[in-house]
């Protein structure tokens, strides 16, 4: 993997960084909504990849999602597990599709997760996301309950154990 990978705390990166974030989080999640400005700030680490120096090609964060928005998710997939104990979402890893194929989002999602120790993390991936559910696999998440549609897609939750 070419290029530099950067991990930020979203009140320490510049507006034009979280602007050049939140075009890429639209680029690969359609469905990303309203009030995604207010909750890329709300994120607890925000992760960067610049092939070049002057080039974003692959994001990732560890967010933190509302409780609604967590029980709605926990609700929805049937997950035997609280809620209340997930606190941290691993989400919106996008790769652009020019820079596929050289396990960018496995870094980014090693480096982000790094940053999580001592909290239960979960993550949701559209079903058909083989890849994202192999790295997800990988990093100690474990699929919990059934696939479920949030904004016309099909989801499934998975979750990594504090």
């Amino acid at each position: 993997m070419n290029g530099s990978t950067v991990l930020r705390q979203p009140n320490t990166s510049t507006e034009e960084q979280r602007r050049e974030f939140a075009r890429l989080v639209r680029q690969g999640f359609e469905t990303a909504g309203a009030g995604l400005d207010n909750r890329i700030c709300a994120a607890k680490c925000l992760a960067f990849h610049y092939p070049t120096r002057d080039k974003l090609a692959a994001i990732a964060a560890l967010k933190s999602p509302n409780d609604q928005y967590r029980h709605d998710v926990f609700n929805k997939a049937g997950s035997p597990e609280s809620c209340a104990d997930y606190k941290v979402e691993l989400g919106w890893v996008y790769v652009d599709p020019a820079y596929r194929g050289n396990r960018i989002a496995t870094k980014l999602c090693e480096l982000l997760l790094s940053r999580a120790t001592n909290d239960c993390v979960f993550a949701t991936t559209r079903t058909n996301n083989a890849l994202m559910s192999r790295i997800l696999g990988t990093s100690g998440f474990a699929n919990v309950g059934t696939p479920y549609i949030h904004r016309g897609e099909q989801l499934r939750l998975y979750l990594r154990p504090c």
